[in-house]
């Protein structure tokens, strides 16, 4: 199989260590913080509607505004129960996506800057190839350099209801957050061919137009010149 016709994306199952994910997989830890900001956002809109009633007494603006902070706080506590639930259990999340190729393109003081070499397109039939970027703390048994390989499933996004079938959020996430198995992160690089490895190695220069572009999904193929996916 040539390079052209080599899937950029694989599918690849792996039994996760669940509290091992909940430890290191940083898009579980997001998912946490924002349970916890909608708890604190709801109680902080209930103190302001007790207040505002208790000073301005039975005003109309006064009810007015308490009902619309009321329903926000709701839905706040609304968020809490059901953002677990979308994204389900840490072995659902990582067998949603498929395997690609990732490494690290910069190294802070703090952080790092994942780049990965994708297929934005959400059409079957054709290929839309891109460098998605994310700023991760760590990775688990990943050395801190450049171009360090961290073999991860491309996590999708928002993608437009019109115009190209792309997706416009995409973002990496290391098999070596859902379990600490050397063997499993081993046999996730071997999954991905050498060429993509290579490609993405020769792309690590153009990691600041992905952190530029919108959403940080940089298109390297527009979608009307992809390839058909054979």
């Amino acid at each position: 199989m040539s390079a052209a016709q080599q899937p950029m994306q694989v599918d690849f199952n792996f039994d996760v260590d669940e509290e091992y994910a909940r430890k290191h997989n940083e898009f579980l830890r997001d998912a946490k913080r924002m349970q916890v900001s909608a708890g604190v956002l709801a109680a902080v809109l209930g103190v302001i509607v007790v207040v505002l009633l208790l000073t301005a007494g039975s005003n109309w603006w006064a009810i007015a505004i308490s009902f619309a902070l009321g329903v926000f706080a709701l839905l706040c506590l609304a968020l809490i129960p059901i953002l677990p639930r979308k994204m389900g259990s840490p072995q659902q999340y990582f067998d949603m996506y498929q395997l690609a190729p990732a490494m690290i393109a910069e190294v802070n003081a703090r952080d790092m800057s994942l780049l990965m070499l994708v297929d934005a397109s959400a059409d079957p039939q054709r290929t839309v190839p891109a460098l998605a970027v994310r700023t991760v703390t760590s990775v688990p048994g990943v050395p801190r350099e450049v171009g360090a390989r961290v073999p991860s499933m491309a996590v999708t996004g928002y993608r437009p209801t019109r115009g190209p079938k792309v997706y416009e959020e995409i973002s990496p996430m290391p098999v070596a957050w859902g379990t600490g198995d050397v063997k499993v992160w081993k046999r996730a690089e071997r999954a991905i061919s050498t060429n993509l490895w290579n490609r993405l190695d020769g792309l690590l220069d153009q990691v600041d137009k992905a952190k530029k572009a919108n959403r940080s999904v940089y298109v390297l193929e527009q979608p009307t010149g992809g390839k058909p996916k054979n």
